[in-house]
Order: structure tokens, then sequence, then C-alpha cells
């Protein structure tokens, strides 16, 4: 009996996060196929390839700096939220500045992309910048009430806008105009229904304030490393070997790399509940998570493989005898990272925060100390391996910190206790 009562609680919390989750990946699912299905084709018709690519650059300088920040915004504060009661002041003051930021910070990137942009142009895509990293963030009383119906809603809302946006850009032409509807639509929804974008008239203590603040800043040098890093493949290969290579990996490595679009989800609703979870990481939850992910390596990067076949057969026709060969090497890399990026959400709620800066560190010294000469020694075979090796390291690493924390003590939050993480071996 007493087994029964330790177990069901957790079976319970499994089928409710399951359940969000769907609200959760249907919402984000349906913002990115908005994006990638409706706007980015139409950009590419329009404007052409050249300008297109240079738009592309731009989309990822904003990503580097808004989805870092507002990313990191939004998870301090559920960690934070664990722990005692969260106000808006101290993020909503770090999002001010980080806004300021984003002036120069996008007027340069602009100038190196080359893309020629006008003054209307410049400034719409600041703004897009400032609204999209506010977005990021203002999904955070969803997740803090655990309202992931409301999280749909939000999400809807912004694809919506996009829908709005597309129109505005073929009445003008202004590019940015395309999705900066989608993403100021979210945060009137916000304004209007919450107070997530509103400061408390009160301050927080200063001592507060600053370890917010350094938890913050922590979590957004994590999120710049690993958004420097997501696409860190296209720059690598088509630096080193040519754009055939980018296009070939890219087709090869396609279904794993839809994954993303699961984790950010699933990994916002995981963090949502533990934030709540009271239990502790002890080594029955660690093995628990160890075999849940090698499990989950085996079967996704079998299924990603399969799809691969059919899809990108019916897609890319002329290419599939080049990649075919590609698909379990490169969906498996791709998966691997998946699922070391979800392991690593929840050491967030259990560990220090500087582990997760250090997993990415691991990660971008790897990248970049076995991928590079890989490609140049063996071009595309090369690589693909040694990102696959890297992969499954970076895997690896987030398991062991999460085994040697529940093993030992050592690296769990200051609130919790060696007791909890079972005894020293």
């Amino acid at each position: 009996m007493a087994q029964q009562k330790t177990d069901s609680p957790r079976r319970s919390f499994l089928r409710r996060v399951m359940g969000d989750s769907i609200w959760s990946i249907a919402g984000l699912m349906l913002m990115n196929l908005a994006a990638q299905f409706a706007v980015y084709p139409l950009w590419n018709r329009r404007l052409g390839n050249e300008s297109y690519g240079h738009i592309l650059f731009l989309l990822s300088a904003m990503n580097i700096l808004a989805v870092s920040m507002g990313t990191a915004c939004n998870y301090g504060r559920m960690k934070e939220s664990a722990e005692r009661e969260t106000g808006n002041r101290t993020y909503l003051q770090v999002l001010a500045w980080a806004s300021l930021a984003a002036v120069p910070y996008m007027i340069v990137a602009s100038l190196l992309s080359g893309a020629g942009m006008s003054p209307a142009e410049t400034a719409l895509l600041v703004l897009l910048t400032v609204a999209t990293m506010w977005r990021f963030y203002a999904d955070v009383g969803y997740r803090l009430t655990l309202n992931y119906r409301g999280f749909f809603l939000y999400y809807l809302t912004v694809s919506l806008g996009y829908g709005v946006g597309v129109a505005l850009f073929l009445r003008t032409g202004l590019w940015p105009l395309a999705l900066l509807p989608g993403e100021l639509a979210g945060l009137c929804l916000v304004l209007l229904r919450g107070h997530v974008l509103r400061p408390e008239p009160e301050r927080e203590p200063e001592a507060v304030a600053r370890r917010v603040t350094r938890v913050i800043l922590t979590l957004f040098a994590t999120e710049v490393i690993n958004n420097l890093i997501f696409n860190g493949d296209r720059v690598l290969l088509n630096a080193l070997l040519d754009g055939t290579a980018v296009s070939l990996y890219y087709q090869a490595s396609l279904l794993g790399k839809t994954m993303a679009l699961i984790a950010t989800p699933l990994n916002s609703v995981l963090i949502g509940y533990l934030s709540r979870y009271e239990g502790g990481l002890d080594r029955r939850l660690m093995k628990r998570i160890a075999a849940a992910s090698l499990a989950a390596l085996a079967v996704v990067t079998a299924a990603c493989t399969l799809a691969a076949h059919l899809l990108i057969q019916l897609l890319y026709p002329q290419n599939y005898a080049l990649v075919r060969g590609y698909f379990p090497v490169a969906n498996l890399a791709q998966v691997a990272y998946f699922i070391s990026g979800i392991v690593a959400t929840v050491l967030l709620r259990y560990c220090r925060i500087r582990y997760q800066l250090y997993i990415n560190l691991v990660y971008a010294g790897l990248f970049l100390g076995l991928c590079l000469p890989a490609a140049l020694l063996r071009g595309l075979d090369g690589f693909c391996l040694a990102l696959l090796a890297v992969c499954l390291a970076r895997l690896g690493f987030v398991l062991f910190l999460g085994a040697r924390s529940a093993w030992t003590g050592k690296g769990l939050n200051d609130n919790e206790t060696q007791g909890s993480a079972g005894p020293v071996l």
C-alpha cells in the first residue's frame, strides 16, 4: 500500500504533464507552422533568394538577443517561483535595459547583413526584436498558473496576428511587418488579461533583485551559447565546404530537427510543473530519467529515420539518393540533442543554475574541437560522425550531472537537503 501511495502522485503528475503538453505543443506548433509555411515562403517568392538570405541572417541575429533574453527571464522566474513568491519588477527592468541594447545591436546587424534596408525597415526590425523578446517572457504567467489552455490561446493569437502581418507586408513591402503584428497581438492579450507585464508598485529588496539579476544573466549566457550553436552546423558547413553540403545535411536531419518544435513546449510544461513539484532528485527518479532517455533515443530516432525516407523522397526527390545514407546518423544526433535539452530542463529545477552554462560550454567546445577538423579532413561524412559524437557526449554529460547530484547531493540547489538525494555511497 505504501508503494502505491508513493507512485500514485507521480502517475498523476505524468498524466497532467502529458495533457498540458498537448495544449502547449499545439499552440507553439501552430505559431511555427504559420511562420514557416506562410510567412517565410512568401518572403522568398516576393523578394528573391538573395534578399531572403539576408532576412534569415537578420532573424538569426535577432534571436540571439531576443529569444535568449526573453527565455532567460522566463525560466529565471519559473525557477525562483519554486522557492518563493515572485514579482515582475526586476524581470521587467532587465528586459527594459535589453530593449535599449537592441537598438544599436540590430542597427549594426542590419549594416553587416548587406541587405540595404530602408530606415523604415530598420526601425520595424528593432521594434520586432523588442516585441519578440517581451513575447518570450510574457507567456510565463500561463506557466506559473499551469493554464495551458490560456497558453494555447496566447499562441493562437500570435498566429492570427501573423495573418494580419502577411496582408500588411503585401500592401507595403516592408518585410518585418509580416511578423510584428503577431508579436504585438500576443503582448496585448497578456496586458488585457493578466499582470505579467505590469510592475508592482513596491520595490523588491536589493539583495533579492541582485540574486534575480544574477540568475537571469547566467541563463542569458547559457541561451546565447545555445542559440549561437543551434545553427552552427549550417554556418560551419557553408564556411568550410559549400552550399550543397548545407542543403544535403539540412534535408538529412530535417525530421530530427523538427523535434525542437516539440522540445520547446514540452520544456515549458515541465518547468511549470516541476516548479510546484515538492519531491527531490533522488536515485530512483534519476534512474527513471536515464532509462526513459535511452529508450526515447532509440524509439524516436527509428521513427525519424523511417519518416525521413518517406518525407524527403516526397519533398526532395532529386536529392533522396544522395541523402538517404545520412538519415540514421543525422537523425540520431539531433534526437540526442533534443533529449539532452529535456533532461537539462529537469536539472534546472533541482540543480545549481550554473550547470546549464556548463552543459552548453561543453557542447560548444566539443562542436568546435571535433566538427571543424572532421569537416576539413573528411567533408560531410566526417562532419556527420563528429556531430553525432558531440550530441551523444552532451546527453551523457547531462545524465552524469543528474546522477552525480542524485547519488552524492553535490550540485543540488541550496534548498535541497542531502537526505533528499539519498545516502552517499
